[in-house]
């Protein structure tokens, strides 16, 4: 049995999912456009959002008049996006369901695609197969993983946990979030499941953090990837942390006016035969 990560399982991401609206999803936010030109997505088209979070590619996609079904292991998410739905007065269905086995027909989307969702599943190959599976052949399906090399996000808390120690040790294993941020996995991951003609979009956005502070501050609410590391720290080590993630967002974004923040877009199809 595979043992999770506080990450992998529902219950912070459930909790996390106004908070994570807010503080997050303005750089996710940033790729959605990209990716709906990766996919070339059009009204009426069947459209599968797996990993859906608070609907960064759900409302645009429902907006276009796409027939969308976004899917979300985390209950609060599925609560939060439906009312945005609604509120929106937009139609989609909208499901809590666990991306690795997905209660949906075999071939029946046109586009389906998952943005820095899939990267966090136990099985990764199990989640890449379900896209594959439920999209028909030649449906086009594309995954958004953050580049492990350039997400500066990860170097600025890394900065900011530095403080800690006099001498911080290397860390040499790569974070839950990261296992698809390099080219080569990626793509074989995408190769693995059956899909063709997989290319992958190299995509740079900036993105300022107006009150580092504030976000950081934040972060215990919403980020299951955080939460444990900040959980085991008294607090005057906390507000030492947070000087120093200030301290580095400054630095990071001192020539761009942001984090200069790089993802990956792997787009392929499903096989005609």
């Amino acid at each position: 049995m595979i043992e999770l990560s506080h990450d992998q399982k529902p219950q912070g991401w459930s909790a996390g999912a106004a908070g994570y609206e807010t503080a997050f999803a303005p750089l996710t936010n940033l790729f959605v456009p990209d990716a709906i030109q990766l996919l070339d997505l059009k009204p009426a088209d069947r459209f599968l959002d797996v990993c859906a979070g608070t609907g960064a590619m759900a409302l645009p996609a429902a907006r276009m008049g796409v027939d969308v079904t976004a899917v979300d292991f985390a209950p609060g998410m599925v609560a939060l996006l439906r009312a945005r739905m609604q509120s929106g007065g937009l139609s989609a269905q909208v499901e809590e369901m666990d991306g690795q086995a997905l209660d949906l027909p075999d071939a029946y989307f046109d586009a389906a695609a998952s943005m820095f969702g899939l990267i966090f599943f136990p099985d990764l190959g199990a989640g890449m197969r379900e896209l594959t599976r439920l999209t028909r052949p030649g449906g086009r399906v594309l995954v958004g993983a953050w580049d492990h090399a350039r997400f500066p996000l990860a170097a600025a808390v890394g900065r900011a946990m530095a403080t800690l120690a006099p001498t911080p040790q290397e860390r040499t294993e790569v974070p839950i979030a990261m296992r698809l941020g390099e080219r080569g996995r990626l793509i074989g991951a995408c190769e693995s499941a059956g899909l063709v003609d997989v290319q992958v979009h190299e995509v740079t956005h900036t993105w300022a953090i107006d009150d580092p502070a504030q976000f950081f501050t934040s972060l215990p609410d919403w980020s299951p990837p955080i939460q444990p590391v900040l959980a085991t720290l008294p607090l005057a080590a906390i507000a030492r942390v947070r000087d120093g993630f200030v301290e580095a967002v400054r630095d990071l974004s001192r020539l761009t006016g942001g984090l200069e923040t790089t993802a990956l877009l792997a787009l392929g199809r499903r096989a005609s035969t």
